[in-house]
């Protein structure tokens, strides 16, 4: 896009740099009357003072006050703290004292995004100026002198910077950046109470939304995809590309969605609520049998109910890019949509010793006539009451095996053998489990809890020798880490619970919620983010 708001983006990142420098009451949040009622994206921090006290209570943040860990960090912070830019960046925020921060956009098929940041200060005035000051000049040159209009006794700086044309304003305690005269107009109107047009407090979409999500929250975010994906598609088709209209229309059937996040003691929690008016209950929901596959050592364990009849059209969509990895399974697939389901599971642990790590995959039994063991090949020697078969692949052969409900799939055959076994305790009997158990009962259409602490100690701890190895063939990460201060896994380990997603279909939507040392969607990011820092350093560009 062309107007790109450039100068809203580095200012938010600048002052969200400094959420845990202040402890100065914010006062009650005020951004959803300022922003747009239009707004297609919604972002809050409500009360930054309020978000740094609750971070010092984390596991994250225990993590980083261990002795181990502050000195493995030690030769990267003090690079940090050297830099001059830093350390400018730094004074500013602290003396401009953010609390509430909002950004909100807007847009039409016919227009380009149009952005506002709103920041709540208790610096002085002055101190808001040096920060817009230093927005401006992480942006291109200016073209020409800035210029000043008079809005109600309010004055608005305008500068150009390329394409983006940036206005800045400052209400009392508000200060305002934005790509888009009205828009600044607006919420200084809003500010001064004046307001010509309605807020995005009053949208009933976003009142809808919010009632389904955290009470005071860290972090708000509210995004109306609808009116959204206009603007998108005509910026896709702009420049050539082609949308799927499957997809768009899937994607418009999402009237409103919003997410919060809150730091809740040493936990992080987020929810997620996916607006769909009138969408209806699920035909089937999860009957909660399949935990009893587990065990108390399981260390992930995700319950969900899937639309079985659409495998063979996303096998297709998959073998377009994976054509080796998807050779030969399109009769397996078939035979799996028309014979089981719509409830799965997968069930996974890391044995403590140095067997492999197993992961199975349930499925509850539909229609026992259509087997996907009746061709397959007995194993020889199979234990336990119940034949495990082999289904042969060209990567790798998949051991099977089935009773009257659950149809088990897997890679190790003692694995899959065991599972269909009686178990006298399950992963409910878990200590660490209890605290899911409401989750997990309340949940109708997902649930997975994942035991974070064992996943970290044995992952780190395989990878752990291989990083060594590779920072004594690389000078330049040395010189970066002290690799050889790296933390032990008990040291980080023992500081991470479970994380536990449940998400749950009701009349208007769907609500999603997890928690953990990180949330689910937080340790997603951070898995994707991490695998592609490994093969980097381990593999190079």
């Amino acid at each position: 896009m062309k107007k790109v708001a450039i100068g809203l983006v580095i200012v938010g990142v600048l002052i969200l740099a400094g959420v845990t420098i202040f402890n100065r009451p914010a006062g009650p949040s005020q951004a959803s009357s300022l922003a747009p009622a239009d707004s297609v994206f919604f972002a809050n921090i409500p009360n930054v003072p309020l978000t740094g006290f609750r971070w010092s209570r984390t596991a994250l943040a225990q993590i980083a006050a261990e002795p181990e860990v502050r000195a493995f960090l030690e030769k990267p912070l003090a690079r940090f703290n050297e830099s001059p830019t830093n350390k400018e960046t730094l004074d500013i925020l602290t003396k401009l004292k953010p609390g509430n921060i909002y950004l909100a956009a807007t847009s039409a098929p016919e227009q380009d995004f149009r952005g506002i940041l709103g920041v709540q200060f208790w610096g002085k005035r002055e101190d808001f100026l040096t920060a817009v000051a230093k927005a401006r000049a992480a942006l291109p040159p200016a073209t020409g002198e800035p210029t000043k209009e008079e809005y109600r006794g309010l004055e608005i700086t305008v500068t150009q910077h390329g394409d983006l044309l940036l206005h800045t304003a400052v209400a009392g305690r508000w200060g305002f950046f934005t790509n888009d005269a009205s828009l600044i107009k607006e919420a200084l109107d809003r500010a001064t109470g004046n307001a010509q047009s309605p807020p995005l407090a009053a949208n009933p979409r976003f009142l809808k939304v919010i009632t389904e999500l955290f009470a005071e929250p860290d972090l708000l975010v509210f995004l109306q995809p609808e009116k959204a994906l206009d603007a998108l598609l005509a910026v896709g088709r702009s420049i050539g590309a082609t949308a799927i209209p499957d997809h768009v229309d899937e994607l418009k059937l999402t009237e409103a969605a919003g997410g919060a996040w809150k730091m809740d003691g040493e936990m992080i929690r987020d929810a997620f609520f996916l607006l769909r008016e009138g969408s209806g209950g699920l035909a089937e929901t999860i009957s909660h049998e399949t935990i009893a596959l587990t065990t108390p050592e399981t260390t992930l364990f995700g319950n969900f109910v899937l639309n079985f009849s659409s495998l063979p059209n996303w096998l297709d969509r998959l073998a377009e890019s994976y054509p080796n990895a998807t050779q030969g399974l399109a009769p397996l697939v078939q035979s799996v949509a028309e014979g089981y389901g719509p409830e799965c599971a997968l069930i996974g642990s890391i044995p403590s010793d140095d067997q492999n790590p197993s992961l199975l995959v349930a499925m509850k039994v539909r229609n026992p006539n259509q087997s996907l063991l009746a061709n397959a090949t007995v194993i020889p020697g199979s234990q336990g009451g119940t034949a495990v078969h082999l289904i042969p692949h060209p990567l790798m052969p998949i051991a099977a095996a089935q009773n009257e409900k659950f149809l088990i799939l897997g890679t190790d055959p003692k694995s899959v053998s065991e599972a269909l076994e009686a178990h006298s305790k399950t992963l409910q009997d878990s200590p660490d489990f209890q605290n899911a158990r409401s989750a997990y009962r309340n949940s109708n259409e997902a649930f997975c809890y994942l035991d974070t602490r064992v996943v970290f100690e044995r992952t780190y701890g395989a990878i752990l020798p291989i990083i060594k190895m590779s920072a004594a063939l690389m000078p330049d990460m040395s010189q970066k880490w002290d690799i050889e201060k790296l933390p032990s896994p008990p040291t980080i380990g023992q500081h991470l619970p479970p994380i536990v997603f449940s998400q749950k279909r009701i009349l208007d939507g769907t609500r999603m919620e997890s928690s953990g040392p990180v949330s689910m969607s937080q340790f997603l990011i951070l898995a994707g983010s991490a695998s592609a820092a490994l093969n980097q350093t381990l593999f190079g560009p």
